[in-house]
């Protein structure tokens, strides 16, 4: 969805993002293993003041993520809020070292006199999958030597007291 700067009022504008799930199949990249597991709803309202964008909103949809120990997919809840501001690129800093204030974590750039709100609510997505998905906060994971699921059942693997690869430690004298 593709929006002209001109054509936000000054009062603002309302807009209500929906996409089915088949959306994000057809445009992602292909290089994460994300899917959205149901369609996605995005409450945005933008604001013009002067040249720059101010953008507040929320999200809410599910996603199929991979677990971090298990590798099993399961379905996480995504209800999230963006508030931040588009600045066009014409007023980036022009010198090389900056010191990043905590009001520039919240302001992002753009090109052009046009807005693709499909990529900043994508962004949105990406910035809030945890950095280690778990399918449950005790999940077990798998056996690192015969790989079962270890939530589901119990694996006959003898726990090595020494590991193999650090049997080369064991002859070390000091």
């Amino acid at each position: 969805m593709i929006i002209r700067i001109e054509d936000i009022p000054s009062q603002g504008l309302e807009v209500v993002f929906k996409k089915e799930k088949k959306w994000w199949k057809t445009n992602k990249e292909g290089y994460m293993a994300v899917d959205l597991a149901s369609p996605l709803v995005a409450h945005l309202t933008l604001k013009l003041n002067r040249e720059k964008v101010h953008i507040t909103g929320e999200i809410h949809t599910k996603l199929k993520l991979f677990c971090a120990r298990c590798l099993e997919p399961f379905a996480f809840l995504l209800d999230t809020t963006m508030d931040f501001t588009l600045v066009p690129s014409t007023q980036l800093p022009q010198t090389e070292t900056l010191r990043l204030k905590k009001e520039d974590l919240e302001v992002e750039f753009f090109n052009g006199a046009e807005i693709d709100l499909a990529q900043i609510v994508m962004e949105q997505i990406f910035l809030n999958i945890p950095m280690k998905p778990l399918c449950q906060p005790d999940c077990a994971g798998l056996c690192p030597f015969c790989g079962t699921n270890l939530n589901k059942e119990k694996c006959k693997c003898k726990m090595l007291k020494i590991r193999p690869f650090y049997d080369a430690l064991r002859h070390l004298k000091l």
